[in-house]
């Protein structure tokens, strides 16, 4: 059975403002937030009104140093802090600009980014804990943009100030926060999001989540360990709540990463749950929770597992269900869904409480952006559908090469209008006029949305294949990075799981298939790191064999790389540019000779 519709606010919001506003007078005292520590325990709560007061105090103490329409950077860690502080931007017409948190003394990724998005976003006001803001304030000071920029305790403001609130009367066309890309294919770019756009995307996911079961219960409350900084993880886990009407209970990452079987067993404490995760997490779930774990689980009242952000593989869900199923997971709850930044978070979804569609299709031919369903004995590729597209969006795929609409047959470019789109990139016109205002033939002056990711629509449902940037090219024929990294990763006990990246290069003469696949045990070591020759040669022999057998394509080139090697977006993302820039300037590990 789906998640029935629950009750969305009585009067119609204008903003997000509008939402928390219109909550709290209609449920004060309704818990809706709550987030459990590192020991599974409640660390903290908000109630609607608890939430709304701490937004007005905060609000009323950021008009003493910020003005409407200035950035503030929230940089937060796990927790409810965060979401007073997003809160309290909103309601003093401030554009929040969520961003991960950094680590004192470390060269991590996110240090990196953080340059960029100041530079973009030029911050007044940089938020956080008052003891976050001691920890990293070498970082911060030492990072361009945000020298003079403000430092901003929401913590220790006096929920007293709440009466001093002014309403800013937002106007919803204007911007409410800027969600910047993970950068995987670039520098990060912060996509303008409005009150109207992220309304318009909660109402289309309400829509494409829910039906009325018709007993008047409420909908169930969602577990999530999501990142609230990520797009996934704010709407789902904040926004999305308040305007739909449900509970929410939040863990850290960490906690996930580091025991998955936490996130399944606080979906058993809840009885009824919903849940927002990418695919890998149903594979970590399969791999690392144990039977003894799993025999202790319900998942029988667990209505919605959404799945997305990344490939939704069909395996993983045949594996996830194989392995859950006794325990009561039922397949029909899985919701595949596509969905982007520069769109809020979903484009297409579901439709709920129905089986995913996964179809089989002709590998051969999708090489030649062709679709064409399988046939027995020929090589076939599983594709699932990303779910249904609603009214209020409009899905147009075309010939990258041209920008003609293409045929019903072919796979082409994906490209979206609608409401939920953003208005564009911060602070990069050039970018923005790209991305943001493509014209197509027979459509008038709409204005569509590259997405950059190709695909096709077949019987109501969008089927993704691939990110057009990272599209192989070999021989005319088109292979997708992410189906060899997953056929390479599986192709020996050696090669770490997720851990691979796959692309061409051109040698001068013609391009050829390069494969880097981090190792962790059992290869043993010689004194400088690198596996044993025998052993690493038999490793890249079983890739090599893996990735021609199931695509048909050779591969020039395996390299073997000690764990850790390669690089990765803050989203867990991997950077395939990089990972070829760095191939080719031969700045990867030493490795053993091929």
């Amino acid at each position: 059975m789906p998640p029935e519709t629950p009750a969305a606010p009585d009067v119609d919001p204008r903003t997000l403002v509008d939402v928390l506003r219109a909550r709290a007078a209609a449920e004060p005292d309704r818990r809706m937030f709550t987030y459990l520590g590192e020991d599974q325990e409640v660390a903290a709560s908000l109630t609607t009104a608890e939430l709304d007061r701490r937004a007005r105090a905060i609000a009323a103490e950021l008009r003493e140093c910020a003005e409407p329409g200035d950035r503030a950077l929230l940089h937060y860690g796990p927790g409810l802090e965060f979401v007073s502080a997003f809160f309290g931007c909103l309601y003093a017409g401030l554009i929040a600009v969520p961003v991960a948190p950094l680590e004192a003394g470390r060269r991590d990724i996110r240090n990196k980014r953080l340059p960029a998005i100041a530079r973009s976003a030029t911050p007044r006001v940089v938020m956080s804990t008052a003891a976050s803001l001691l920890d990293v304030g070498p970082e911060l000071k030492a990072t361009e943009g945000l020298e003079d920029a403000e430092r901003f305790a929401s913590d220790l403001v006096d929920v007293g100030r709440a009466a001093s609130w002014e309403d800013p009367a937002a106007d919803p066309s204007r911007p409410a926060y800027l969600q910047y890309s993970s950068g995987s294919t670039g520098a990060p770019k912060g996509v303008v999001l409005t009150h109207r756009a992220v309304l318009s995307n909660l109402a289309l996911i309400h829509e494409n989540g829910s039906r009325d079961a018709g007993d008047g219960r409420t909908g169930p409350p969602a577990v999530l360990w999501l990142p609230l900084f990520h797009d996934m993880g704010l709407v789902n886990g904040i926004l999305q709540p308040l305007f739909a009407g449900y509970d929410v209970t939040l863990m850290s990452p960490l906690s996930f990463v580091h025991r998955p079987f936490t996130w399944l067993w606080e979906i058993t404490r809840a009885g009824r749950a919903l849940s927002v995760a990418p695919n890998f997490a149903f594979d970590l779930c399969v791999r690392r929770v144990t039977e003894r774990q799993r025999a202790r689980l319900d998942l029988s009242g667990w209505e919605l597992a959404a799945v997305g952000a990344e490939p939704v593989r069909a395996d993983t869900l045949d594996r996830f269900c194989a392995a859950f199923g006794p325990v009561g997971f039922r397949r029909e709850v899985f919701f595949p869904c596509y969905g982007l930044a520069e769109s809020t978070v979903m484009v297409s979804g579901g439709p709920a409480g129905r089986e995913p569609v996964v179809r089989a299709f002709d590998a051969g031919s999708l090489a030649r952006s062709r679709v064409r369903s399988a046939t027995p004995g020929a090589p076939s590729r599983a594709l699932v559908g990303c779910g249904q597209i609603q009214p209020t969006m409009r899905v147009v795929v075309v010939d990258p090469a041209t920008g003609e609409v293409a045929a019903p047959d072919e796979v082409g470019e994906v490209l979206v209008a609608g409401d939920s789109v953003g208005s564009g990139y911060w602070n990069a016109p050039d970018q923005d006029e790209f991305t943001f205002r493509a014209r197509v033939p027979g459509h008038g002056d709409q204005d569509f949305l590259r997405t950059g990711d190709l695909g096709f629509v077949l019987d109501g449902q969008l089927f993704i294949t691939g990110r057009r940037k990272d599209v192989i090219i070999l021989d005319g024929l088109n292979y997708y990075p992410h189906d060899v990294e997953h056929t390479a990763a599986g192709s020996h006990p050696a090669v770490r799981e997720r851990f691979c990246c796959a692309f061409s290069v051109d040698d001068g003469q013609s391009e050829g298939l390069v494969v880097l696949a981090e190792i962790a045990g059992p290869l043993p070591a010689q004194g400088d790191g690198e596996p044993e020759d025998g052993d690493a040669e038999e490793v890249r022999r079983a890739i090599r064999r893996a990735v021609t057998a199931e695509h048909g394509v050779p591969v020039r080139d395996v390299v073997l790389l000690r764990a850790g090697s390669l690089p990765f977006t803050s989203s867990g993302k991997v950077k395939r540019l990089e990972c070829r820039e760095r191939y080719l300037a031969d700045r990867f590990a030493a490795r053993p000779a091929v």
